[in-house]
């Protein structure tokens, strides 16, 4: 009876505990616990070229809009409070946990849940590489999980401020990629089909006038084709803001408007197409002009890495990088051409660099993590400590390994989908489909413009299926029965 009552006595002051602090505020708790020991590992954080090009443009102003200059306005903020890297690089992880909590609590699912969803972004290779690097991957996967989940509530209550709210959370995490896009447009298509949603009243006579009557079937009512286009023209309307604020941000710099370079694709990104499709076809497409000697195709499939055009170039047999990038505009013309020439060819190139990116392929995971820092700025210096040098060491472990590939956790979020066919899970279920969809249209809508297989570009899909599989998984309830003599 003692023990009975200790157990009784300890539940009633965690209940007490809980009721005294909202939900909101532990989970913010536990983002910020998790940011911290992410943090702590490689402070200020790693800087790859991407990175110090953007806190260059912050520090000097917007060159062009190649790189998204809502990442360069972002960090020019941080900076005025930690000087360096280090404010951007603990803001896209607080963003990145921010998000899966946000996510998690969308869905349905209770903070143990969500613990085990930070736990394992946190101890996934995959995941855990690129929140060592100040990349912009992590804080667009905290933000757009943050719209999703500003849309779940949304569609919930259909408020039109939570519905604005929505649409300009997914508005600014789009900044973030310009192909972040394709990542928003499910929950675009979501929030119109809510903004157009009838009435009561109108409701209630629709579905009377409709009833079916007995021996017949139900037919479609006049109301919901008139919702249906109404929410087409309304989800039309809203994709074409959010390419259009996205467009004009990469265009126009701030506070100045003054108008920089189109961001185009450079002689890089074309060349490692043209590469893969000359191995498809057999034949070398590449102009004369940026390579020595015969190009065989032995040669050529030294050359070709569906990873990254970067492992093409250096000393011969390889390319070297300053001949291509001085015929910058051939290597464009004839990459167009081979395109059209050869179709499925490309296909085939793209097909290998979405395998390599998911994990797909034999050899390790491409790019997890980038374990120094670029040079080029001041105040970004990192001093390596052991916990710094154990967490890459096992990254480089288990690069290999199942844990490290994004097809792994893919396939547990459907699994877990497929199983919550019951009671709560069956309505968590049907929450999380709607940033599943968002992740497959990121990833849909990146299979042409994705410039190489890092892992680190699919850092929003693979935030969304740990979320998924966590919080939507059904799992036996364990209750504890307790023997009284």
């Amino acid at each position: 009876m003692g023990r009975l009552s200790a157990v009784a006595l300890a539940r009633r002051s965690l209940a007490a505990g809980a009721s005294r602090f909202p939900a909101t505020l532990r989970l913010a708790v536990l983002a910020a616990i998790f940011t911290w020991l992410v943090c702590r590992i490689s402070w200020p954080g790693f800087m790859s070229f991407d990175s110090m090009y953007a806190l260059r443009q912050a520090r000097t102003g917007i060159e062009a809009g190649s790189y998204p200059p809502m990442v360069s306005y972002l960090w020019w903020l941080c900076e005025r409070i930690i000087p360096g890297q280090g404010g951007m690089f603990a803001l896209g992880n607080a963003l990145a946990f921010g998000g899966v909590a946000a996510l998690g609590r969308a869905i349905g699912a209770r903070e143990l849940r969500i613990l085990l969803a930070m736990l394992l972004l946190v101890y996934a290779p995959l995941t855990l590489g690129p929140m060592l690097v100040v990349w912009k991957d992590v804080p667009f996967g905290g933000l757009m999980a943050i719209g999703y989940a500003i849309t779940l509530k949304a569609i919930d209550d259909r408020r039109p401020a939570v519905i604005a709210a929505a649409v300009l959370s997914l508005v600014f995490a789009s900044t973030f990629r310009l192909n972040g896009v394709a990542a928003a447009a499910p929950a675009l298509a979501a929030l119109a089909w809510t903004l157009c949603a009838p009435r009561a009243g109108t409701e209630r006579i629709a579905s009377t006038l409709c009833a079916p009557r007995p021996g017949t079937a139900r037919i479609a009512s006049p109301l919901d084709r008139q919702r249906l286009l109404a929410s087409g023209g309304v989800f039309v309307g809203l994709l074409a803001m959010t390419v259009g604020l996205v467009a004009m941000i990469s265009l126009w710099r701030l506070p100045d408007l003054k108008r920089v370079a189109l961001p185009t694709g450079n002689a890089g990104v074309q060349l490692h197409d043209l590469l893969g499709i000359s191995v498809c076809a057999k034949t070398s497409l590449l102009p004369p002009a940026i390579h020595s000697g015969d190009m065989t195709l032995e040669r050529l499939r030294k050359v070709y890495r569906p990873e990254h055009v970067q492992l093409s170039l250096g000393p011969p047999p390889l390319l070297n990088e300053a001949v291509v990038e001085a015929h910058g505009h051939e290597v464009e013309a004839s990459a167009a051409t081979a395109r059209i020439a050869h179709p499925w060819c490309y296909l085939e190139h793209r097909v290998r660099v979405f395998l390599h990116a998911i994990g797909a392929n034999s050899g390790p995971v491409f790019y997890l993590v980038n374990p120094d820092v670029f040079p080029g700025e001041a105040l970004t210096d990192v001093v390596p400590t052991d916990r710094t040098a154990r967490t890459l060491a096992y990254i480089v472990q288990h690069e290999s390994s199942v844990f490290a590939r994004g097809y792994l956790y893919a396939f547990l979020a459907v699994f877990a989908l497929v199983a919550a066919r019951h009671e709560p899970y069956r309505g968590r279920r049907t929450k999380a489909l709607l940033p599943m969809a968002g992740a497959v249209a990121y990833m849909a809508g990146s299979f042409f413009v994705m410039p190489a297989a890092d892992a680190r570009y699919n850092f929003w899909p693979n935030l969304v299926f740990m979320v998924t599989f966590c919080c939507v998984l059904p799992l036996p309830r364990i209750r504890a029965s307790f023997r009284t003599q």
